[in-house]
């Protein structure tokens, strides 16, 4: 970990990018300087470990880091340190252990500011610790998984995974996307005589650089690689993976290879089937389909921290007002970069992240729900109420045989895990048996069972997944809750049920009692009621459509939930995305 002495001008331009030493008075800052060790990190060394002793806070003023805990499998990375981001300053100011490793992704330089000095600068300038306590505030308010997630990548590597990638041509366009977001340069192959300063320099004044390389290996591509906060591998949708290429190489651990996006080149359709077949090389990578420039802008989004996140509740038949909501949303100028879901909220989730229009989505959830009832395929009670094939033909019938990873949007569903007492996110596989488990009532429909473990509905444990989204999604979150939180009534003060001749005759009247069904759902919902309320509070924007006179089993009420879920969003977002950010200026 050598030491740096740079030159003082362009250390004051770093520094001055960093918002609190902008902040600071001027003599405040040249105090600051005296005391401070300015280190270069190679990419892979590590700055503190796990445990350590805390004796000083840093702040990174090129590269990037990342933050990795200890599991029971290794070491996890928790989250990204970037250009202008602090690490460390709360365990200075309460003088607790490291929380975690880090570690340069990438050759970084980072700016040390030994405990003892910062307490003498506090003690002439208060307000440079004020400063540094609000960032440590900030940091150590949010859950510890989210404590270093804040950042976002600035420096992109740009690495084509198969001949024929035009890498600047897609850099030109992702650029355009970008620019809404702060300055973008390019830095192509015909820039490889540029020395590390000449880039550092570039990279303190652009807020995002994209390094495209290329070839399938060499000097220019390996610097790439080294400078990135964040890999974009580029690759054909129609071409194999080669073993020459990073995404078909098998990275040691020590690598530490920075965050990669698998971005998959379309020409016209999205081509079914090659999502799994890119991904299995590297099944870590996030997967983002691209057919044209629009594509390009939601890679932009999700790779700056700008995009939104809708979660769709489960509910029963409610969940048809999920339609309302999307079809509201989208005529407001919403762009929706990727989607999550439990139950029925998944099932229709599914068909955004297809890419289906309002219109066919309509359709073609009229036909699977409003033309038949997917439950009335009765059987013996061995296992469930109904038998589950004519729930599993619908869902196929839908959705055919496309796997997760053939969906435009980034997606999972959530089912619960019976055999481990968990949830299962499915963000891979077979779409409509996934599905399939997710819709899986306990006692209603039979579970699914794979690989000797069994699946049902994810509301028995978390039927508004807002937090697993928060964990993959770097923007914002629309929540949708139209939820099974309805209590289930009686008409009758009762202890015993009456005799079988009785309950015929009473089969004719108004319902006295609930019915199996009824009471299987509810029981089944009723555990994620309280994970449900925190998980509203997660939510950038929670919208709750009026549908508790809809029943669970309704589907006859299609029409009419889609209606409460349009108005219901019309009401809150007034037909325009730009009210919205009146009522929450955090959202924007």
């Amino acid at each position: 970990m050598p030491t740096v002495l740079p030159d003082h001008d362009h250390a004051i331009a770093l520094l001055l990018q960093v918002p609190w030493f902008a902040g600071l008075p001027e003599p405040a800052r040249a105090l600051l300087l005296e005391g401070c060790e300015w280190l270069s990190l190679p990419g892979g060394e590590v700055l503190f470990h796990e445990g350590d002793a805390t004796d000083a806070a840093y702040l990174v003023l090129s590269g990037s880091l990342g933050a990795f805990r200890r599991t029971a499998s290794g070491s996890e990375r928790i989250g990204l340190v970037v250009m202008g981001e602090s690490v460390g300053e709360l365990g200075v100011l309460i003088q607790r252990p490291r929380a975690a490793t880090v570690r340069a992704l990438r050759d970084s330089e980072v700016l040390r500011l030994p405990a003892a000095h910062l307490e003498a600068l506090g003690a002439q300038y208060p307000v440079a610790l004020v400063g540094l306590a609000r960032l440590a505030l900030r940091r150590a308010s949010a859950p510890r998984d989210e404590r270093y997630q804040q950042a976002t990548p600035r420096t992109f590597a740009l690495l084509p995974q198969c001949p024929g990638v035009d890498g600047i041509g897609f850099a030109q366009v992702l650029a355009r996307s970008l620019a809404a977001y702060g300055s973008v340069r390019i830095l192509g192959p015909s820039d490889h005589q540029l020395s590390s300063a000449q880039c550092l320099a570039i990279e303190t004044e652009a807020h995002f650089v994209l390094y495209v390389a290329d070839g399938v290996d060499g000097e220019w591509r390996g610097r790439c690689r080294r400078q990135a906060d964040a890999w974009l591998l580029l690759a054909d949708a129609r071409a194999e993976a080669d073993p020459q290429w990073e995404l078909a190489q098998v990275l040691p651990p020590e690598s530490l290879p920075p965050p990669q996006h698998l971005i998959l080149l379309h020409s016209g359709s999205l081509l079914l089937g090659a999502g799994r077949r890119w991904q299995r090389r590297s099944p870590s990578c996030g997967l983002h389909h691209v057919r044209h420039d629009a594509d390009i802008a939601r890679v932009a989004r999700l790779l700056s921290g700008q995009s939104l996140g809708l979660v769709l509740s489960g509910g029963g038949a409610r969940g048809f007002a999920h339609i309302g909501v999307i079809k509201a949303l989208l005529e407001a100028g919403f762009a929706i970069d990727s989607v999550g879901g439990t139950s029925i909220g998944a099932v229709i989730g599914a068909g955004l992240a297809a890419d289906w229009s309002v219109d066919e989505m309509t359709e073609n959830y009229r036909r699977c729900f409003y033309e038949t009832n997917p439950l009335s395929d009765y059987t013996f009670p061995f296992v469930s109420l109904v038998a589950g094939r004519k729930a599993s033909r619908l869902l196929k019938e839908t959705f055919g045989e496309r796997e997760i990873e053939d969906l435009l949007l980034p997606y999972f569903c959530v089912s619960a895990n019976l055999t481990r007492g968990e949830v299962a996110v499915h963000r891979t596989g077979c779409l409509w048996q996934w599905l399939r488990a997710s819709i899986a009532i306990p006692g209603v429909l039979p579970p699914v069972c794979r690989g000797g473990e069994v699946f049902v509905d994810g509301g028995v444990i978390n039927n508004l997944p807002v937090g697993i989204m928060r964990a993959q999604h770097p923007g914002e979150v629309i929540a949708v809750d139209i939820g099974g939180d309805r209590a289930i009534e009686a008409k009758v003060d009762e202890v015993n049920l009456p005799p079988f001749w009785r309950l015929l005759a009473q089969a004719f009247q108004p319902q006295r009692r609930p019915s199996l069904t009824q009471i299987l759902l509810r029981a089944g919902m009723v555990n994620a009621a309280s994970a449900a309320l925190e998980a509203r509070t997660q939510s950038s924007l929670l919208l709750t459509p009026p549908t508790d006179d809809i029943d669970l089993l309704e589907w006859k009420a299609f029409y009419r939930a889609i209606d409460r879920g349009y108005q219901h969003t019309l009401r809150i977002v007034g037909g325009r995305k730009d009210a919205l950010s009146d009522a929450l200026p955090s959202l924007f």
